[in-house]
């Protein structure tokens, strides 16, 4: 196998000035996720879903939202998320929620909130007896890239139906985390976000 450093001396010596040369492979072993020492083997998935993965997610219904109201907007994964070993962390097809949150620059911004696979639910562990409320309601991951014909930040966020929303995870997805939202009118909220932030902010006085 010809090393770096013979293969750039030959480059020099035949004059191939100019020539765009690949970044070696080894450079991104830094840049890799260690998703496999959350892997449990006797269940055969994995505990957590570590910060930065990236999970696209193809929204099921439109969303058009001037205000933050905790609502819960559906997608799915677009397709399989994989960790460097191979095995699948997040199958294509999973379900995704999501939420329009209110950013630290008080901008509205689309965001994750969990996916479900296999049936288990990866979301935020939120301690029921946690002081910092707003440390566990802050955002779940950074949208990557823009998407085509929609607004996912700012005064709005319209997002067409279909549209591939994808994001890297700013904070890990821990397994079994309870849905402890409601249904209203046909659609599902996740006011505990205010309850406990209210509880906390009486708490503190």
């Amino acid at each position: 196998m010809v090393s770096p450093l013979t293969y750039w001396k030959c480059a020099v010596g035949l004059g191939l000035f100019g020539v765009f040369i690949a970044a070696p492979s080894w450079g991104q072993d830094r840049d890799r996720i260690d998703h496999d020492r959350y892997w449990d083997q006797g269940q055969g998935r994995y505990t957590e879903i570590v910060p930065g993965t990236v999970v696209p997610v193809r929204l099921n219904q439109a969303i058009d939202v001037e205000r933050r109201d905790n609502r819960v907007y559906y997608g799915t994964v677009d397709q399989d998320v994989r960790s460097d070993s191979g095995r699948i962390a997040i199958p294509r097809g999973a379900n995704a929620e999501l939420m329009v949150r209110v950013a630290p620059d008080n901008d509205l911004i689309l965001d994750l909130e969990s996916v479900v696979v296999n049936g288990q639910r990866y979301a935020i562990r939120a301690e029921p007896n946690r002081v910092e409320s707003q440390r566990d309601n802050s955002l779940v991951g950074a949208i990557v890239g823009a998407v085509t014909g929609g607004q996912v930040r700012g005064q709005a966020v319209r997002v067409p139906r279909d549209a591939v929303v994808t994001f890297r995870l700013d904070r890990p997805l821990d397994i079994g985390v309870a849905d402890r939202g409601v249904d209203r009118d046909g659609n599902h909220y996740h006011d505990w976000y205010d309850r406990d932030g209210d509880r906390d902010r009486d708490r503190d006085r």
